[in-house]
């Protein structure tokens, strides 16, 4: 690719919120498209709050922009009402189809009856049943807006559930539909009659096989109800404040990386080779065939072609493999694009001749008048707080920063297959429930084998006692404890281990000192001690020591002074705060002294680092 082949900028867009930096990264080549509204950025909040005339210094002029914009709404909205265009299309041909037995029923063939009713008021029940399916339907999508305006009103705190009742539509509407069946089969069958008809028995049996229905309805319901409340409770609770933290975190910096590009192009002399690596992960340019890298950003350029043409039609971006945020995430996604993308900014900030990225930097190359937001972004790649920032601290906080956001992924790629098994499971349930349900209905002499079955059910279980009792039992340490998730670094049974796969039944481990791979199931993990290195935060570091018995507290005071000034010396002070403890723990036979020296790490561990020596 040649010299200054792409540029950075970022434009200011209509709609686009104050808070929300829009980073694009367009070609040189004119083009004859207004810029669109990218939404695949996350919002920045807090107080990180850069707008995008700020940060680039000048504003979108497109008057082209508003008129795209009030077409993409438009669309937006009729293609919300194609919904109910498409329930038209099915409603409409079966409903016609219905009403010919209707019409022939009630004007041919009036006198047709089964045991003394007339058919019309059967097809008029099917053509009901039909119509309050549609109607049910709609009901049960609407249901999650009830829900919110319901619970506002009594309780605020419960309105987050409107999302599990938005996923159990399709169970709601079931269940109405069943119920409406069961109250309408005799009345609408029986209207066309007089009331001294008796209710024949084929119309008792089809209302016992809407009753039995019900119960049906209501287990699946039940059953849809307890794995989504499992699934968004346990998302919630592992995953939206990780996320939220990974999305803004990768939003600041996207802003650096923006503000990079400003000073130095894209492909400039000094970040060619970083700029070719960001975007496709290959070290060196002379290793990889020309061919395959023509054909890589012919294929970006393909993806950017469609997504712009989405763009013109409906104002949402799609495909918009230019995006800088696109570019800042797809570089995340591996070691040697990460480890790019930190030289470049770290390069860009730094004075030529630097040893270290400093506040005082990153404020030369923003606006004055975004101190706080400097002040943040300082934050981020400052993690151990010491005022400034090494080539090989920024590496090593972009790549821990991709790991994080893989590892977030893997987990919830996992917690979906786990509650997928848990939901076949209650679904196999459910099934077994239906039989017997159906059975309890329409069979007369099933109660009488209701005892043998139970017998022989309570003999099966016994024999997969051990089986259920793993089950149950890894459910609850997956759902309920839930001490890991994959990349933590944990202590079992006096092993270090990192957590590769979490599964309903087993996790899968990779051990610290010889990186073999382990595979133990969850019940054996239920009942052990689990300590979590990568949640503890920053940890401390012990030492026993143990001097005569005669030395004087002044003595142990310097003792803790030399270890302090030990902690400030350049090889520790990035790793270890400056302050440390000395603690008298016994003094054992009056001979010797034992005590205990602390210091504790700026930041916690990552999973590749080993206790006594902190890297991050």
């Amino acid at each position: 690719m040649g010299r200054n082949s792409m540029s950075i900028d970022v434009e200011k867009r209509a709609g686009v919120p104050p808070l929300q930096p829009t980073v694009v990264a367009a070609s040189t080549t004119p083009s004859i498209h207004a810029p669109e509204k990218d939404d695949i950025r996350p919002v920045i909040k807090h107080k990180f709050s850069f707008a995008e005339s700020n940060v680039v210094g000048f504003g979108s002029t497109n008057a082209a922009e508003g008129t795209r914009e009030s077409f993409g709404v438009m669309y937006e909205r009729l293609w919300n009402l194609k919904a109910l265009l498409r329930w038209a299309r099915h409603f409409v041909p079966v409903a016609a189809l219905l009403a010919v037995p209707v019409a022939l029923f009630a004007t041919v063939f009036a006198d047709r009856r089964a045991d003394g009713v007339r058919l019309l008021g059967l097809f008029v029940w099917l053509e009901v049943l039909w119509g309050s399916l549609w109607t049910t339907k709609l009901v049960a999508m609407l249901m999650p807006t009830f829900w919110v305006f319901a619970t506002g009103v009594v309780n605020s705190g419960v309105r987050k559930y409107h999302t599990v009742v938005r996923m159990i539509e399709k169970a709601l509407a079931v269940m109405f539909w069943v119920i409406v069946a069961y109250a309408s089969v005799i009345p609408v069958c029986m209207a066309f009659d007089a009331s001294t008809v008796p209710v024949p028995d084929w119309l008792r049996t089809l209302q016992r096989v809407c009753l039995a229905s019900i119960a049906v309805g209501a287990m699946v319901l039940v059953e849809r109800l307890i794995v989504q409340i499992i699934n968004i409770n346990y998302s919630e609770k592992q995953f939206a404040g990780r996320i939220k933290d990974s999305k803004r975190r990768i939003a600041m910096l996207d802003a650096l990386y923006v503000q990079s590009t400003r000073l130095h192009e894209p492909f400039c002399e000094r970040f060619a080779q970083d700029d070719y690596t960001i975007l496709t992960g290959i070290v060196d340019k002379k290793e990889s065939s020309q061919l395959l890298t023509n054909l890589r950003f012919a294929g970006r350029e393909v993806a950017q072609m469609f997504g712009q043409m989405t763009s013109d039609i409906t104002g949402a971006s799609l495909f918009n493999t230019q995006a800088a945020h696109t570019i800042v995430t797809e570089a995340l996604e591996a070691t040697t694009s990460s480890e790019a993308l930190a030289r470049r900014i770290w390069h860009s900030f730094v004075p030529i001749g630097g040893e270290a990225l400093t506040q005082a930097d990153l404020e030369r190359a923003f606006p004055p008048q975004h101190v706080h937001d400097v002040d943040e972004l300082f934050g981020l790649l400052d993690v151990d707080r010491n005022g400034d920032v090494s080539l090989d601290e920024m590496i090593l906080t972009v790549v821990r920063l991709g790991q994080d956001r893989i590892s977030i992924w893997k987990s919830t790629h996992d917690l979906k297959a786990a509650v997928r098994i848990l939901d076949r499971f209650l679904q196999l349930c459910v099934l077994v429930g239906t039989a017997l349900v159906y059975g309890a209905f329409f069979s007369t002499s099933f109660s009488s084998y209701l005892a043998t079955v139970g017998t022989q059910l309570a003999a099966i279980s016994f024999a997969i006692s051990g089986t259920v009792q793993e089950f149950l039992g890894s459910c609850i340490f997956i759902f309920v404890k839930h001490p890991f998730d994959i990349g933590d670094r944990v202590r079992i049974d006096g092993h270090e281990l990192i957590v590769e796969r979490i599964s309903l039944l087993y996790s899968v481990f990779r051990t610290v000192e010889t990186a073999k791979t382990m595979q133990v199931p969850n019940i054996n993990l239920n009942s052990l001690w689990v300590e979590n290195i990568s949640r503890s935060g920053a940890m401390k570091e012990r030492v026993t020591v143990q001097v005569s018995a005669d030395t004087s507290f002044d003595d142990i005071d310097q003792l803790r002074l030399g270890v302090e000034s030990a902690l400030r010396q350049p090889e520790n002070r990035r790793d270890f705060k400056h302050e440390a403890e000395v603690e008298l723990v016994s003094i054992g036979d009056m001979s010797k002294l034992e005590l205990y020296v602390e210091a504790e790490h700026k930041v916690r561990l990552t999973p590749s680092t080993t206790p006594g020596r902190e890297t991050e």
